[in-house]
């Protein structure tokens, strides 16, 4: 596979040559060959999460039995012809395909490496009347050793340095280490030219300013056709993340890597807006047709949360959650079946009824077990409320 997309790009570069117009030229024909599993993906989704709840029911239905489960969820795939992994799938078939390219991509800005070359270096420089000055073999003054092209190719030779009339690899002093194109040296990254002069990195800059840009797009893109759709807040807080991640990548990367991203990026706008119009525009599209099971289920729904009742659970609005002090409930009802009538709520200093005689709401008067405050009546005194009468020997005693 890395050889086969390297001999497209050579062959790009016979027909063209420039090494920008190559790396364009082959990330635009991938993304035109994996635009079919694109678009096939996409529809599997859209039919997938237009059935969602039908697929909900069937595993809520058997969910203590998993053989049947699935015996119905294959039965429903099949009447409905989806596949479950069709959404993934495609997916999953790009991405070796996309990390190839990039591999190929990155493989051309390889440079040799070694104390050979070192030393080779150095000599070639002392030849050729230069003065070394205590520096290095640089990276960046390094000859280039593409990985995957083919030998015999152009773009292969032009790179190492081969002679065209004699065929001959020339002095490694001599061979080329820059890849110019477009007055760009795509062998370099942003960073490392921006350490030697600013005015020199804004073309660099400019290139990552475009993957940013293109990058928010298409995040915009995506998020305007689904307004509908419950997000989950991860999955939400990594796609406000993820556009800004690659730019921060390039800005360490050879800037033929930036041109990839650009090129990918610019032909994803144009692909995500061709999925909108064919998808998700029209009464019949399947996009249009979830949209509309969205709304009706959350219609559904936010007329089932908002229905009054005694003891219903209240709506997400807001408001009170448990009934208040002292109303009736079915639990408190049952506690204070065995202990009487439950007490009214009268004004007295016991909150006895009325018509029980007594002050303080006592045995006879007030309601049985209300206590001397009328309130619930203590643990030692279950039965009944007031032990002693008001004026009484015991109670005279009592307060002394």
């Amino acid at each position: 596979m890395f050889d086969l997309i390297a001999s497209i790009l050579a062959w790009f570069y016979d027909l063209w040559p420039s090494y920008g117009m190559a790396i364009v030229f082959l990330t635009l024909v991938v993304m035109v060959a994996a635009t079919p599993l694109t678009l096939k993906s996409t529809k599997s989704m859209l039919q997938m999460q237009r059935l969602q709840p039908e697929l909900k029911a069937i595993q809520n239905r058997y969910k203590d039995d998993r053989q049947k489960m699935n015996e119905e969820l294959m039965a429903f795939y099949q009447e409905n012809g989806i596949n479950p992994l069709g959404g993934c799938l495609p997916l999953l078939i790009q991405l070796p395909i996309f990390l190839v390219l990039f591999r190929v991509v990155q493989g051309i800005t390889r440079r040799v490496t070694g104390i050979g070359n070192q030393v080779g270096w150095s000599a070639g420089r002392i030849s050729g009347g230069g003065d070394l000055d205590g520096s290095t073999f640089g990276s960046t003054e390094r000859p280039f050793d593409p990985e995957n092209l083919p030998v015999d190719s152009e773009m292969y030779q032009r790179l190492v340095g081969i002679d065209p009339d004699t065929g001959t690899l020339l002095p490694l002093a001599e061979r080329p280490t820059e890849m110019v194109s477009w007055g760009l040296d795509l062998s370099r990254s942003a960073q490392d030219v921006l350490s030697d002069s600013f005015t020199s990195s804004l073309p660099y800059l400019l290139l990552i300013l475009i993957v940013l840009v293109s990058s928010l797009y298409q995040q915009r893109q995506i998020q305007g056709r689904n307004t509908g759709a419950e997000i989950n807040p991860q999955q939400q807080m990594i796609m406000k993340i993820l556009p800004f991640m690659l730019p921060v990548f390039s800005f360490t990367m050879p800037a033929a890597l930036v041109v990839y991203f650009v090129v990918s990026n610019l032909y994803r706008i144009g692909q995500q807006g061709y999925i909108t119009h064919s998808l998700y525009k029209g009464d019949d599209s399947p996009g249009q047709q979830l949209a509309r099971q969205r709304a009706a289920e959350r219609t559904k729904g936010g007329k089932g949360g908002s229905g009054g009742g005694g003891g219903g659970r209240p709506s997400s609005a807001g408001g009170r959650t448990t009934p208040k002090k002292g109303e009736p409930t079915p639990k408190r009802d049952a506690a204070r079946g065995g202990k009487g009538k439950a007490p009214a709520s009268g004004k007295g200093r016991g909150g006895g009824a009325k018509g029980g005689g007594a002050k303080g709401g006592g045995a006879k008067g007030g309601a049985e077990g209300a206590g001397r405050t009328g309130k619930a009546p203590s643990r030692h005194h279950r039965g009944g409320g007031r032990t002693t009468e008001p004026g009484s020997p015991q109670h005279r005693k009592r307060k002394k």
